[in-house]
């Protein structure tokens, strides 16, 4: 009877191991924005802008569409510092909402990475008045291929509606 060496061993299983040590998903690094619409409805004359809240921020005021925000570049760090790829203090900006008009009556918000559960839309005046208010629960549908490493996601819209003054 020969007697293999745990080399020798080793060298025989390695090819039938490979596959099942390799068989963990390698997610490539990057960052998305998810976006929700919010469309008035009613007597709208008097909206100057609309706001959409979280429990740890708000959307800043705008007239016109916004910039495409800018994602931060995927530069992986040996460590994985913060566990995004990204080097410490360069990932994400944290809770920020940007915000575009799309139209007369629409808003589109965009969260860098997030998916509030819920958020509180406004419609305000010029003089920053609120002229309708409404909490509302938000689902999120990813899109795209790639959902066993996250991804984009989108909600269904929401409409507020403006009663007259």
């Amino acid at each position: 009877m020969v007697r293999l060496r745990p080399i020798a061993c080793l060298a025989i299983l390695l090819p039938a191991l490979l596959p099942v040590i390799g068989c963990g998903k390698t997610c490539p690094t990057m960052a998305w924005i998810n976006y929700v619409t919010v469309g008035l409805d009613g007597d709208t004359r008097n909206v100057a802008w609309v706001q959409l809240c979280t429990p740890d921020s708000c959307s800043q005021q705008t007239d016109r569409p916004a910039p495409p925000p800018v994602l931060p570049t995927a530069t992986p760090t040996p460590t994985g510092a913060n566990g995004l790829g990204f080097p410490p203090g360069q990932g994400p900006a944290e809770h920020h909402i940007s915000v575009e008009r799309n139209g007369t009556d629409a808003w589109r918000f965009g969260f860098v990475m997030e998916s509030p559960g819920s958020v509180t839309v406004r419609a305000l005046d010029s003089a920053g008045k609120t002229l309708a208010e409404k909490r509302v629960s938000l689902a999120w549908q990813q899109i795209g291929k790639a959902t066993e490493c996250g991804g984009p996601a989108t909600a269904a819209p929401v409409t507020l509606t403006v009663n007259s003054t």
